[in-house]
């Protein structure tokens, strides 16, 4: 794929002459999406959203049980022995996301405004680098907080290498649309990342039907069954790093044992709801009695009260085939469009829409209570100009360099209060 470095020249910084010409007056249209979804989602359902504190962590407080202490009786019997309730803090670091862009001294002058430029660098370039992180933000708010994107499925991995198992989970589809071509990918043998090989990947190209992806070099000693990251040698998402997701806030216990460092086994109300559409009594498919028997479970189980779905289009579509059997469309004109805008189902007195997000695996469907889920931030998120300017210079162990760098951060976890009201929807295929 050919790409477009930081500088004019054919130095360390090589490449920012498809970015110039000698006279261009107007902007390219640069065809850019929108890149944050999932997260849209969440802001249009209301989800609690907290500015601050301007420390690193968040304890929340969880009530299990208010205790006993009730009992029915006669005129002089006893009162009843009232029992402790059970009450546990639990903790989530607010986690740090940051966007590096960095050219030449002489490519920004040059870039910086003008019509030598394609596009003012800072109105156009600036916005695209930032989007590029609102992305990972994206695929970070459904993934399990390890930094797994996917795992390597080649016997023999070189430059085309075969993957699979979004965020590391066996079987789960959806891991091409993880990864961004222009990616840096690091390796690991250890689901925490720890020992990775040496070497980062920078993927050029992706196949979505064979799931290969192109990388420039392959990480020393890379082997099947590799755990991949984004990242590059000097930082990469293992560990905790990244944000927590709703494959983690949403989950029984299966996949994330210990939510914001409680366990799930000693404490079971941190379980969420979970149901196996692959069963013979579901069928596999997004459908009406599924989506109301998932709700009634987490209802009647935790009071939760769904009012999110999120699920990927081609569950989207597959609930709307269903409907379409015993619907008639009858229209006198004869004028008659086709395919849908959107679908909603109704949840006993609510009517939920089904809201399709791309990077949401195939066989998923997350039904969510959206006052459970809450999402911690310290600001809006912007180029750093903590020095007085967005760019700062790039200086080596050498010395200063006609080179500069502007970093873009982002403070932001996400957390849950009460995953038992939510409910997970796995083993859907896809329509």
């Amino acid at each position: 794929m050919a790409t477009t470095g930081t500088t004019t020249s054919t130095s360390d910084f090589g490449g920012l002459n498809d970015a110039m010409k000698n006279v261009y007056e107007k902007a390219f249209d640069n065809n850019i999406e929108k890149e944050q979804e999932v997260l849209d989602v969440f802001r249009k359902a209301s989800f609690d959203t907290f500015d601050g504190p301007d420390g690193k962590g968040v304890y929340m407080n969880h009530i299990f049980t208010s205790g006993g202490g009730f009992a029915s009786g006669t005129e002089d019997d006893y009162l009843p022995t009232p029992t402790l309730p059970v009450q546990k803090q639990s903790y989530l670091t607010i986690k740090k996301h940051t966007l590096v862009s960095e050219l030449s001294g002489q490519a920004l002058r040059r870039v910086l405004k003008g019509p030598a430029a394609f596009a003012t660098w800072a109105d156009e370039e600036l916005p695209r680098k930032a989007q590029i992180g609102a992305w990972h933000l994206d695929r970070q708010a459904l993934g399990t907080g390890t930094g797994i994107v996917a795992r390597v499925n080649d016997g023999s991995p070189d430059t085309t290498t075969t993957i699979d198992a979004a965020f590391g989970i066996a079987g789960l589809e959806g891991f091409t649309r993880l990864i961004r071509e222009g990616d840096s990918l690091r390796y690991s043998p250890n689901a925490n990342g720890t020992s990775p090989r040496t070497g980062a990947a920078i993927v050029s190209a992706i196949d979505h039907d064979t799931g290969i992806i192109t990388i420039d070099a392959s990480p020393t000693l890379a082997a099947d069954n590799d755990y991949i990251f984004v990242g590059d040698a000097n930082v990469y998402g293992l560990g905790a790093r990244e944000m927590t997701g709703l494959e983690a806030l949403i989950d029984d216990g299966n996949l994330v044992g210990t939510i914001q460092n409680l366990s799930r086994s000693t404490y079971p109300k941190l379980k969420a709801q979970q149901i196996d559409a692959s069963t013979a009594a579901e069928g596999s498919t997004l459908a009406e009695d599924l989506l109301d028997r998932a709700a009634t479970q987490a209802w009647e189980r935790a009071g939760g009260k769904i009012d999110l779905i999120l699920a990927n289009r081609a569950s989207q579509r597959a609930f709307w085939k269903s409907l379409k059997g015993d619907r008639v469309l009858n229209d006198p004109k004869g004028d008659f469009v086709g395919g849908k805008r959107s679908v909603k189902m109704l949840l006993g007195t609510s009517v939920v829409e089904i809201v399709a997000a791309r990077k949401v695996p195939d066989s998923r469907c997350y039904m969510v209570d959206t006052s459970t889920i809450k999402r911690y931030q310290i600001g809006e998120g912007k180029w750093d100009d903590t020095t007085g300017s967005i760019w700062d210079r790039v200086t080596n162990s050498t010395g200063r360099k006609d080179a500069y760098y502007a970093v873009f951060v982002k403070e932001m976890e996400m957390g849950v209060n009460n995953p038992a009201r939510n409910v997970k929807i796995t083993g859907l295929t896809a329509s």
